[in-house]
């Protein structure tokens, strides 16, 4: 930690990537990096385990009471203090949300390949492939907020957690 709050005399656990960039928010994200815990494998699977426990404990009622006992059941079996756990859970929301509309992006090219070529279809290619470039992007831009190391990791665990995400994401949407 840098011996002032004030003066940080070049001193800087979250390097700021964007030295020539106009992009002001990656101020931001630096900023809320320093606010967040770094996530390490051991978080992720507190934070997978509370999901899954989530899941598990709602079954088909799903009532206000059965989501908040659910929800305090989950934390409990995640063994993680409220604060840390929302923190986590937005970060599995933010790459969730990503990848599962990257993979959404794919599947429907994939699909166009199948199709005769017209104008149409070369149009909607291009804004598709267009699309799946921004949030290929948007998740590279998690690495600022979040770190490197926890981007990499929840990109080796992409399948378990978009699939976490749809689970949840239908879950919490039904009401």
């Amino acid at each position: 930690m840098a011996p002032s709050l004030f003066d940080d005399h070049g001193y800087q656990d979250v390097p700021n990537r964007e030295v020539q960039s106009t992009d002001l928010s990656a101020a931001d994200d630096r900023t809320l990096r320093m606010a967040t815990p770094r996530v390490d494998a051991s978080l992720l699977d507190a934070l997978v385990r509370f999901q899954e426990a989530f899941l598990s404990h709602v079954g088909s009622d799903r009532s206000a009471e059965t989501l908040a006992t659910a929800h305090r059941q989950a934390q409990d079996a995640s063994g993680l203090d409220a604060k840390t756990l929302e923190q986590g859970v937005s970060l599995l929301r933010a790459f969730g949300g990503r990848r599962w509309t990257a993979r959404k992006l794919d599947d429907k090219l994939r699909q166009l390949d199948s199709q005769p070529a017209s104008p149409q279809t070369d149009e909607l290619r291009t804004r598709l492939r267009g699309e799946l470039v921004k949030q290929e992007r948007a998740t590279d831009a998690l690495a600022r907020r979040y770190g490197e190391d926890t981007l990499a990791l929840l990109k080796e665990h992409e399948a378990r957690l978009v699939d976490l995400h749809t689970r949840m994401t239908g879950l919490l949407s039904q009401g």
